[in-house]
Parts: C-alpha cells; sequence; structure tokens
C-alpha cells in the first residue's frame, strides 16, 4: 500500500491522508471512515464497492533455508521444517495454511518457532532464512523474482482471495474520494483494474 499511498501524495499534495493500518472489522459508517480496503466479499449493503484485484496465499523460502533443511515436496514434508505462522489478532486463533486436503493424509503438525500477528514480521523473518512462511503473493513477489525467496508446494495450495474498497453508499463522493478510489483501484492492482 505504502508506494501507492506515497504516488497519490505526490500527485495531490493538498489532499490530507489519516490512515489506519489495523486488522480489526472496523464499522466504516459508525466510525467515520472515508473508505477500507478488505479482503473477502463485502455483504454490508450499506457500503459502495469497488473491486481491486486478486492475491494468492504461498508457501516461501529462501534457497539458504531449502539448501540447508531440503526442500518439501509434499504438504507432510513440512512437519520437519520450521513453520512460519501467521495469528489473527482478533480471536488469537492461527491462520491455516491453504494447503489441498488429500483423503487418507495423516494429519499435519507444523513445527512454528514463530507466531506473529502480523505478516510484515514473518515477511522479514522468512527472508532472513529463518523457517518457510505462508504469505501474499504480492508481497513476496519481487523477491521471488530476484532469487532471495522461492516459492514451495503451489500445485498443493487451494487459495485466491479478492481485495475490495469499501466507502459509504449514504455519501455523496466527493472529488477527493473519487480521485484517491481511482488511484488505489489502478496503482494497486493495475492488471486487474484494467480487466
Amino acid at each position: 500500500l505504502m508506494p501507492v499511498i506515497s504516488d497519490f501524495m505526490r500527485a495531490y499534495p493538498d489532499i490530507e491522508l489519516d490512515v489506519d493500518f489495523s486488522d480489526r472489522m472496523v464499522d466504516v459508517i459508525e466510525e467515520g471512515f472515508d473508505a477500507v480496503i478488505r479482503t473477502g466479499k463485502p455483504e454490508d449493503s450499506r457500503l459502495m464497492v469497488r473491486h481491486l484485484g486478486h492475491y494468492q496465499l504461498v508457501l516461501v523460502g529462501t534457497p539458504g533455508y531449502f539448501d540447508q533443511h531440503g526442500t518439501p515436496h509434499r504438504p507432510q514434508d513440512l512437519n520437519h521444517h520450521a513453520c512460519l505462522r501467521h495469528k489473527f489478532c482478533a480471536t488469537g486463533k492461527l491462520e491455516p495454511w491453504p494447503l489441498r486436503h488429500v483423503p487418507g493424509a495423516a494429519e499435519l503438525n507444523l513445527r512454528a518457532p514463530l507466531v506473529s500477528t502480523t505478516i510484515e514480521s514473518l515477511n522479514h523473518v522468512v527472508q532472513e532464512g529463518l523457517g518457510i512462511a505462508c504469505l501474499p503473493d504480492y508481497m513476496v513477489n519481487q523477491a521471488v523474482r530476484q532469487g532471495r525467496l522461492r516459492r514451495v508446494l503451489d500445485e498443493h495450495l487451494e487459495h485466491r482471495g479478492s481485495f475490495w474498497l469499501l466507502w459509504p453508499a449514504s455519501r455523496h463522493a466527493s472529488a477527493k474520494l473519487r480521485v484517491f478510489i481511482d488511484h488505489m483501484c489502478a496503482g494497486l492492482f493495475p492488471t486487474d483494474a484494467a480487466s
């Protein structure tokens, strides 16, 4: 988000932003937000929505980590790896890894030397070569392209999510809000916005 927000600030220096990076489910109208970005299908009829784009969760580790500990070739191999896990702040529950269930396969018992409520910290630790993390593709694509991270078990994963921009339907969208919405849609997922 930050590079796109920085670009917006340069393009519209007279618009003041108050950004809240929270993973709690805010009440957009009651709490007075002009706009929010969410994953999952929006279901609040009081809100206008605009689709931003798609993302996938992927499993990644460094080439050095895989050289030292081996590359997992099937989900059960993860039982012998350091699995860096995300925990939902609101519920305290671990986010499940989106591995396709194989009938008759043994339950996974993932060893988690680190559990964190932020994916940013998992991204940092995985790039230090300390395990395997399940992260959104948009967060790790550049590191994968540069060879700093390697994706594993893609054929065993089943996840596709969507990002949505939401704003109150009861408000007439101001010129400031309209340019913010258009900028975020074009900047975050340019290929999805074009389609």
